[in-house]
């Protein structure tokens, strides 16, 4: 699969090809759908396949004071939309100047002379262009002078509820991981690199992996049940939020996991953290003893979920 970064580094596609458009925030069931579709037309047809992401994604460009919480970086999505086996992703820079292309000017320069499109798949929501003024009735109308077919995807529903990202982020704030896992078709996680820390973990006898998290997390603060997968799969616990029982601490927002039964150095390693269920929230411990008592217990009640639930990715 071949990333391309910016309309500037996109050469015309001299074949026809299958295009597809959106966030895709979480890769979930519902994209899941819209990428098998994709993978199916480009296969059937021999045409090249093409998915289109924005960075940032457009609520965050417009609303970058408060973005909404986003549920997969762009890394992230790219592992998943690649088992899909795309030909390209074209990741187009949101900005003032493209938030401002008529969504005509859109179709016609992009997915016409640039990626000559003869299948373009689409959600039955999808807007876009400025003002968000195109949408699928604006493509029927182009498409009868450029010959080009869409496909509309409808909405899919998992036990009466809508599959979106904005459910998944919904269930996600409420600690409904059941749910979200239905949604996604997998288990909420995050891929990020092992910082250094300032080793407080090792000295209480819990070393932790940590993974600096970015300001626009989705999950509370607080302890998790999770699955932490580097080579193997390592079952353990973690701590989201800022570590209020160290106040000398630089309040930054981090993730700690401590893997049971292992010793395993990950300094500097990308790992991915499958979260499973929150145990309590974070909370202030006025002494060592008392934080190494609590975790004795959340460590405990962590085993015994393990124990007791079916749990993991999907192989």
């Amino acid at each position: 699969m071949r990333i391309i970064r910016g309309i500037h580094n996109l050469k015309k596609i001299n074949s026809n090809s299958v295009v597809s458009i959106g966030n895709f925030d979480g890769v979930h069931l519902g994209h899941q759908k819209l990428l098998s579709n994709v993978y199916n037309i480009g296969k059937e047809k021999n045409l090249p396949t093409i998915i289109i992401l924005f960075e940032p994604q457009p609520l965050e460009f417009f609303n970058h004071q408060n973005p909404p919480k986003r549920i997969t970086k762009f890394r992230e999505k790219i592992k998943y939309i690649q088992l899909y086996k795309i030909d390209i992703v074209l990741c187009i820079q949101f900005n003032i100047f493209f938030s401002n292309l008529s969504a005509e000017k859109f179709i016609i320069q992009i997915l016409i002379n640039k990626l000559n499109i003869k299948f373009i798949i689409i959600g039955k929501d999808f807007k876009f262009g400025s003002k968000r003024n195109g949408n699928i009735s604006l493509l029927q109308e182009i498409s009868k002078k450029y010959k080009f077919n869409i496909i509309e995807i409808k909405p899919l529903y998992k036990d009466n509820i809508k599959v979106s990202s904005t459910n998944i982020r919904k269930y996600l704030l409420e600690n409904n991981f059941k749910l979200v896992q239905a949604l996604l078709g997998r288990p909420f996680s995050l891929i990020g690199r092992v910082i250094y820390g300032n080793q407080i973990g090792k000295t209480l006898g819990y070393p932790t992996a940590n993974i600096k998290l970015y300001d626009n997390f989705p999950l509370n603060n607080g302890v998790y049940a999770v699955q932490v997968h580097f080579k193997k799969i390592y079952l353990g616990i973690c701590n989201i939020g800022i570590k209020p029982s160290y106040i000398y601490i630089p309040k930054i927002k981090i993730l700690e996991a401590h893997l049971f039964n292992t010793n395993i150095n990950l300094y500097n390693k990308k790992i991915e953290v499958f979260l499973y269920k929150k145990i309590r929230n974070e909370l202030f411990f006025s002494s060592t003893q008392k934080l190494k008592d609590q975790i004795s217990k959340d460590i405990k009640i962590v085993t015994k979920y393990f124990n007791t639930f079916n749990y993991g990715p999907k192989k």
